[in-house]
C-alpha cells in the first residue's frame, strides 16, 4: 500500500496547490467568508478585466467581462451546450401490455463549461451520455450518466467514461440475458414444449432480476476503470472522472455511483401519508435554523415522517430523495476505508499547519447540509502532499488507488412507481451550493425538463459567483416521470432517507474547525 511516484507523470507535484477534484486548492479558488473577502475578489477580477480586449498568451481571445470581472450573459451563453428541446421516450415492461409497467419519460440535458480566471479557455470536464430507447437492445431500457473530470486530463477521462461505461454495461446485459434465455429454452426443449416465437430475439429474452441487473453495472464500472487504465492516450495517474449513471430495465430505475455527481427523485407525498407515519422527512437549511456541525453536542435522529409543511390549501408535494450518497472522507465508513488502504486524511489547512489534526468532522449529509467553508478533508499519500482528492472513489486516478480511491460502485434499485414524478442527474456543480431539496423543487416549478435544466444552470451559476471566484463546469439531466403503478415502495424511500446525522445544538464555536452550515436566505 501507498503512493508510487513513478506514476506521477514526470510532474513534480508537490506543493498542495497541486491537488485535485475538490473545493479549495485547485485553480487557485477560494470562498468568499466576508465583505473584506468580497472586495479583494473584485479587485482579482478587475485585473482580467484590464485584458479582456487584448490577446492571451495561447493567442485566444479571452471571454468579455463585466466591471465585476464576471462572463457577460453572451459569453455565458456561448459556454452552454446540449438539448434543443425536451424529448419523450415510453420506458418500462413494454412487453407485458399493462399500463402499468409502462413509464412515460420526458427528458432533457445541458451542460455549461465552467470559467476559471487563471484559465479562461479551460475545457469542460463534465461530460454526459444519454441512450434513450432500446440500450442493450433491451425493448423499453434507457440509460443516462453524467460524468465529471478532474485533475489536468479530467476531460480525457470523463471522455473516455463516455464512450465505454455504457459498451462494457450493455456487453454485460445482453451476455447475461442470451445465458437466461438458453438456459429457459433447454429448460422447454427437456419439457417437450414448443419454443416461442422469436425465441432468440432479444425482445423475447427473459429480463433480469434487480441483483444480476447491479452486477452487470459493478462489472463495467471495473472494466471502464481497467481500461481507462491499460489507455495509453489517457494520463489518468492524477486525473479521473466520477460517474453517476441510471438505468432503466424491466420497469425499475438502477442508480450506479462512483464519486460525488448526484442522482436525486422527486416524490411525492400527500397528507395522508403524514397521518398515517409513511412521509419522507423533507428538511433542508432553508427550513432549519443554523445549525453547526463538527463540536460535541447532542446527536438526534432524523423521523422518517418528519415535520413536513404543507402550503395552505395543499394536499401533496414533492420531496427530495437521495438516490445516491456522496462518496467523500466526511463519510466516517469511507474515511476507515481509505485508511486501512494506508491513506491519510486531513484537509489542506491541516496539511499547511494552519489547524490541528482532527478527525471530527461530524456526519455531515452533503444533500442536506452546504459547506461553505471550502476546506473539507482529502484523502492523501501517507508521507506525501498528494493526491489530495475530496472524493474517496473514482474511475482513474492510478496513484489514489493505490490508497483506496477506487471504482467500486454504490447501487441502489428501485421500483418506478406513480409517486416518482422528477428524476435529476448532476454533476456536483449543480449540487455544490444548491440542496438536493431545492434542485427538486426548482424542477417543479419549470413547464418541461428543458426550462428546468435552463433554471438549474443558472441558479447553481448564480450561487457560484456568491461564494467563489469561479465557476464550476455544471451538468445535469432531468427527466420528468409518468407512471401508473399503485405506489408499494414505502419501506425502500424509508430507507433511503431515514438516516442518522449528528445535527449539533446551536451555540458559539469551540473549535475553529468547526462548520457552519447557513441557513438559506
Amino acid at each position: 500500500m501507498g503512493c508510487t511516484s513513478s506514476k506521477l507523470d514526470g510532474a513534480g507535484l508537490s506543493e498542495t496547490e497541486r491537488v485535485m477534484g475538490g473545493r479549495r486548492g485547485i485553480d487557485k479558488s477560494e470562498r468568499i467568508h466576508s465583505k473584506s473577502e468580497r472586495a479583494k475578489i473584485a479587485a482579482e477580477r478587475a485585473k482580467f478585466v484590464k485584458t479582456s480586449d487584448s490577446q492571451d498568451p495561447a493567442g485566444k481571445v479571452p471571454p468579455k467581462l463585466n466591471a465585476e470581472g464576471q462572463l457577460m450573459a453572451e459569453e455565458v451563453a456561448k459556454r452552454i451546450s446540449g438539448s434543443i428541446e425536451a424529448k419523450d421516450i415510453v420506458l418500462g415492461d413494454l412487453k407485458s401490455g399493462k399500463d402499468e409497467g409502462i413509464v412515460h419519460v420526458q427528458y432533457a440535458a445541458l451542460t455549461q463549461r465552467g470559467y476559471y480566471p487563471d484559465n479562461p479557455h479551460k475545457a469542460n470536464q463534465d461530460s454526459y451520455y444519454i441512450c434513450p430507447s432500446k440500450f442493450a437492445s433491451g425493448e423499453g431500457d434507457a440509460f443516462f450518466a453524467v460524468y465529471d473530470g478532474h485533475g489536468d486530463k479530467g476531460h480525457d477521462c470523463a471522455d473516455f467514461a463516455k464512450q465505454k461505461l455504457h459498451v462494457y454495461l450493455a456487453q454485460n446485459i445482453k451476455k447475461q440475458r442470451a445465458a437466461e434465455n438458453a438456459a429457459r429454452l433447454r429448460e422447454l426443449s427437456a419439457a417437450g414444449l414448443e419454443k416461442p416465437k422469436n425465441a432468440f430475439h432479444p425482445s423475447s429474452w427473459p429480463y433480469l432480476d434487480a441483483k444480476t441487473y447491479e452486477k452487470c453495472c459493478r462489472t463495467a464500472h471495473l472494466q471502464c476503470n481497467k481500461a481507462m487504465h491499460d489507455n495509453k492516450t489517457v494520463k489518468d495517474s492524477m486525473s479521473g472522472t466520477t460517474a453517476i449513471s441510471v438505468g432503466f430495465h424491466a420497469g425499475r430505475m438502477t442508480i450506479s455511483n462512483v464519486g460525488d455527481s448526484r442522482a436525486v427523485l422527486g416524490y411525492r407525498i400527500t397528507n395522508n401519508d403524514q397521518k398515517n407515519g409513511n412521509a419522507a422527512d423533507s428538511s433542508t437549511p432553508a427550513e432549519e435554523e443554523k445549525k453547526e456541525i463538527g463540536e460535541e453536542g447532542e446527536e438526534q435522529e432524523d423521523d422518517f415522517i418528519g415535520d413536513i409543511s404543507f402550503e395552505t390549501g395543499a394536499t401533496s408535494k414533492l420531496v427530495a430523495i437521495p438516490l445516491s450518497e456522496d462518496q467523500t472522507p466526511y463519510r466516517k465508513d469511507e474515511r476507515e476505508r481509505l485508511k486501512k488502504a494506508g491513506a491519510r486524511i486531513c484537509s489542506i489547512d491541516q496539511m499547511e499547519g494552519k489547524e490541528p489534526m482532527h478527525e471530527d468532522w461530524g456526519e455531515v449529509d452533503l444533500g442536506v447540509d452546504i459547506d461553505t467553508e471550502g476546506d473539507p478533508p482529502r484523502v492523501w499519500c501517507m508521507d506525501h502532499d498528494y493526491p489530495g482528492t475530496a472524493f474517496s472513489r473514482s474511475l482513474g486516478d492510478t496513484v489514489a488507488e493505490d490508497i483506496g480511491v477506487n471504482a467500486e460502485p454504490e447501487i441502489i434499485t428501485k421500483e418506478i412507481t406513480a409517486r416518482d414524478e422528477i428524476l435529476v442527474v448532476a454533476s456536483d456543480g449543480i449540487f455544490e451550493f444548491l440542496t438536493n431539496q431545492q434542485v427538486i423543487d426548482i424542477c417543479a416549478e419549470s413547464n418541461n425538463p428543458m426550462h428546468a435544466c435552463s433554471r438549474l444552470l443558472e441558479e447553481s451559476y448564480k450561487q457560484w459567483l456568491v461564494y467563489e471566484l469561479r465557476t464550476d463546469d455544471i451538468t445535469c439531466i432531468v427527466m420528468f416521470l409518468k407512471n401508473g403503478r399503485e405506489n408499494g415502495d414505502e419501506e425502500v424511500v424509508r430507507s433511503l432517507t431515514n438516516k442518522r446525522h449528528r445535527i449539533k445544538k446551536r451555540g458559539e464555536r469551540k473549535h475553529s474547525n468547526s462548520m457552519v452550515v447557513k441557513k438559506d436566505d
